[in-house]
């Protein structure tokens, strides 16, 4: 590269960068593209419920079917309602494994067959009929056992609750859907959405969060006969396998609470690391939620873990399609909160600018995130040699609770076992926490 385009480029990147630290930890990021969907949709206007009519619905028993609806009994009326996970959808064929001695039911509640504990069922779709171990069923059927814990297996882990086995709809193969209480939904979300050796506060704060996000997603994918997904769409859940006696002991503890907003569930979303500072929902996705405002993070290591990536410059113009890369136009990255129209309040970018020698283009930073794998939209840009260097900070899209500065903040408050009602504060901006059940 000449030595004129380097000046041009630095002048436009600002080169100067914000301190590097050393990354120590990663979690993996939890609400994505379903987040997005969310904060675009009817679901965060208000449905004009009183908090008694919520308590109403929530405790509502029933699961709906293609065959009609479902009573699910619970006995002791305090592990909320049932939730539906789907485990699979779409496959060629499927295998559940029962656990415990379990029954195949119809949607209607008859009895269809028993097997015992330890049978493999081999779930397929033959025509318009449900297959199981070359049985023919129709389009819907329940796998349910009498026994508490874990009761079936599927893709090498185990769930609690019962399983829902359906053709898919609209396309081929099986459906495999996981129903349970959703206090025990959350027993294996919250490990698999944190660290199980985290402060208690900190894995309170995910469990009541968790929680609003699951009730507040319910029948988000209902025409495919299910609430929520299992891995980051919603929010992961590795069932039965993955719980611990520490996340339990969070989940136990806050029963029944959530986030409200004027009385409705909000849209509790969180990210692995805010990188320093979280951002404006409308930097992000651009609609402006009252409850995710940016805001600043304890300063650790963790939150500060710096991440690069580098992409040759001769690369760009060709992903970009504007021929050579001439410039790049971008605020220089400092330290929140910031006031530029390229930036969000946190440092995010918003969007770039590239000028090559066929124009133009401008790049949002989710769109950037996206073509290059970018562990967030905090980053500045820098040039070595020949490649143009990507440095970052944070871990997911920066919108309400940063898991590790949950953490952090739990540190320096573990005896007081009430703080993880500070930290949802915090991240979630004029919110109520209340217990619905």
């Amino acid at each position: 590269m000449n030595k004129k385009i380097l000046l041009t480029m630095m002048v436009c990147l600002g080169i100067t960068m914000m301190p590097s630290f050393s990354m120590q930890a990663k979690v993996a990021e939890s609400t994505k593209q379903s987040a997005s969907k969310s904060i675009k949709s009817k679901n965060i206007e208000a449905t004009k419920k009183t908090d008694k009519n919520l308590s109403n619905k929530i405790n509502k028993k029933e699961i709906a079917t293609n065959k009609g609806t479902m009573k699910i009994t619970d006995k002791k009326g305090t592990l909320g309602p049932d939730i539906s996970v789907g485990l699979l959808s779409g496959t060629t064929s499927a295998q559940v494994t029962g656990i415990q001695d379990f029954s195949v039911v119809s949607a209607t509640g008859k009895k269809l067959a028993a097997f015992k504990a330890g049978t493999i069922l081999t779930v397929e779709r033959k025509g318009a009929s449900l297959s199981l171990n070359n049985q023919s069923y129709d389009h819907t059927v329940f796998l349910k056992t009498d026994k508490n814990g874990a009761a079936f297996m599927v893709k090498g882990k185990k769930y609690r609750g019962y399983m829902k086995l359906l053709l898919t709809n609209g396309k081929s193969g099986v459906t495999v859907v996981n129903t349970l209480p959703l206090e025990e939904y959350l027993y294996g979300v919250v490990p698999s959405e944190s660290i199980s050796t985290w402060k208690e506060n900190a894995l309170k704060a995910q469990a009541v969060a968790a929680r609003t996000y699951a009730l507040k997603h319910m029948g988000g994918y209902a025409s495919s006969g299910y609430d929520v997904t299992d891995n980051t769409s919603s929010q992961v859940y590795n069932g039965f396998s993955a719980e611990t006696s520490a996340t339990d002991k969070a989940v136990d503890s806050t029963k029944g609470e959530i986030l409200t907003y004027q009385g409705q569930p909000i849209d509790a979303l969180f990210h692995a690391s805010g990188g320093g500072y979280t951002e404006d929902s409308e930097n992000v996705w651009g609609m402006s939620i009252p409850y995710l405002r940016a805001v600043k993070e304890e300063d650790t290591p963790e939150v500060k873990s710096s991440w690069n990536k580098t992409i040759p410059l001769s690369s760009i113009g060709t992903d970009l399609s504007i021929g050579q890369l001439k410039s790049i136009k971008l605020s220089r990255l400092k330290s929140g909160p910031m006031k530029t129209s390229d930036r969000g309040v946190s440092g995010r970018v918003k969007q770039v600018v590239f000028v090559g020698s066929k124009g133009q283009k401008i790049i949002t930073g989710n769109a950037l995130r996206d073509m290059y794998g970018l562990r967030s939209t905090l980053f500045d840009f820098n040039i070595e040699g020949k490649n143009l260097v990507i440095n970052g900070y944070g871990f997911g899209h920066g919108l309400g609770m940063s898991q590790w500065g949950a953490e952090a903040m739990a540190r320096k408050h573990d005896d007081d076992k009430e703080y993880y009602k500070t930290i949802l504060s915090h991240y979630y901006k004029g919110t109520d926490i209340k217990k619905i059940y």
